[in-house]
């Protein structure tokens, strides 16, 4: 199990840049140099990470899940994993994590009537408990899609 630095806590945030084929699509709209995030639960069990995400396990569905951190990290290309210590109290923090955690098994998608994409749900669980940690949004035009995305820069 990886040790976390800086004392992070339940609610931080973790990105990657991914390995994933739709991490060069977000890098597109996204500046952070990341293409995937996830909140950091710290449990007795060890370090879980909750995201939305194409499915990344051979018996699992796209969408919102809880993974060890040490997978997490392993599906990211080399010395692309950063940490950020959210500014927020205990209780927005517990509020955060709550709100991520009640959306486990939702779909992962980019449209936004169709599910939730990492970032949308990190910031949303942030929005809900008092703090905003998103940047703004930009267009995604793909393709048969063009939707709103949330993203951090």
């Amino acid at each position: 199990m990886l040790a976390l630095p800086y004392q992070l806590k339940s609610g931080d945030l973790v990105f990657r840049d991914g390995d994933e084929v739709i991490s060069d699509i977000i890098k597109q709209v996204d500046n952070s140099g990341f293409s995937h995030v996830g909140m950091l639960w710290i449990t007795e069990q060890g370090i879980q990470v909750v995201h939305s995400t194409p499915s990344e396990h051979a018996d699992s569905k796209d969408g919102v899940t809880i993974d060890s951190l040490d997978f997490f990290i392993s599906r990211a290309k080399p010395n692309s994993v950063r940490f950020y210590q959210v500014r927020g109290s205990e209780q927005a923090r517990q509020q955060a994590l709550e709100a991520v955690l009640n959306r486990v098994g939702e779909n992962f998608s980019i449209q936004q009537d169709k599910g939730v994409y990492c970032t949308e749900l990190v910031a949303d669980a942030w929005l809900k408990a008092g703090v905003s940690i998103s940047t703004g949004t930009r267009t995604l035009h793909m393709p048969f899609i063009s939707e709103r995305a949330t993203y951090f820069s």
